[in-house]
């Protein structure tokens, strides 16, 4: 085949909006495999939300999780780690702390709050995972990312705010339409394709990239072919070569049936 490696976001692109992965799907990812393809994930989610799906999709090359912070093995686990500069880490915590914005901080498989809120409410019942209560985020010492969640608009003007009066740039992006996620500087999805092409020894112009959000969009532009669902954001769309349908419409299983008769 003309494309080795195909790479999909998960949350908005590979599941529909109740978190389903479809019969559809799963067949066109066996079929592309057995073809001699490669298929992974590229994801904002850490190693214990990411993992669920890893196993449901039988992943057994790695991950490219944390927006690119991490390439993740689901045998040997982390095979490339990035983490925060704790400075940055920590004048964020402090900025957003008495903030109605939701805060959650991770390292590797656990994930850290330090109150229960209503956005932390709407996170739990997004991601289906469990959190440590810790009274000072800033005690995590090696942090993948924070999350905020609730207003991205009002998150991104006090994190503009906050980027203005200290004079630091900070590395932030919009994953879904509630999450505002702090990355560590210089990780992308598109840095951590390229990452991971090197692993595997495959080219990235042999690559194919799905997405759907603006933590999407470099890792389609890095691509040897990049692929934005019918309900991406008008920039990620611009930026690709193919709009499929939507995510509730099994639009990765359509792509995937495109990718293989381009073959």
């Amino acid at each position: 085949m003309k494309y080795k490696l195909v790479v999909s976001d998960i949350d908005g692109t590979l599941v529909d909006d109740n978190k389903h992965l479809s019969d559809a799907t799963l067949k066109y990812i066996d079929e592309f495999r057995s073809r001699g393809g490669l298929f992974t994930i590229a994801t904002g989610r850490g190693e214990k939300a990411a993992r669920p799906f890893i196993d449901k999709l039988r992943i057994d090359i790695p991950a490219i999780i944390f927006n690119g912070g991490e390439l993740y093995h689901p045998t040997s686990g982390a095979i490339y780690v990035h983490y925060l500069d704790k400075k940055i880490k920590d004048m964020v915590i402090d900025r957003f702390i008495d903030t109605d914005l939701g805060i959650v901080t991770y390292h590797n498989d656990r994930v850290f709050i330090s109150h229960y809120s209503p956005t932390h409410r709407l996170y739990f019942a997004r991601e289906k995972v469990e959190a440590e209560r810790i009274p000072d985020l800033k005690a995590v010492n090696e942090a993948n990312k924070i999350l905020l969640v609730g207003d991205v608009g009002k998150a991104q003007e006090i994190m503009d705010d906050l980027q203005a009066d200290s004079g630091i740039p900070i590395n932030n992006v919009q994953t879904e339409d509630i999450y505002l996620e702090v990355i560590p500087d210089g990780v992308s999805k598109g840095g951590g394709l390229k990452r991971l092409c090197s692993a595997l020894n495959v080219s990235v112009q042999n690559t194919i990239a799905i997405g759907d959000q603006m933590n999407d969009l470099d890792m389609l532009e890095a691509a040897g072919y990049g692929i934005a669902m019918g309900n991406a954001m008008e920039e990620v769309k611009k930026a690709a070569c193919f709009i499929t349908g939507k995510n509730n419409d099994n639009g990765v299983a359509h792509a995937l049936k495109k990718v293989m008769a381009m073959a």
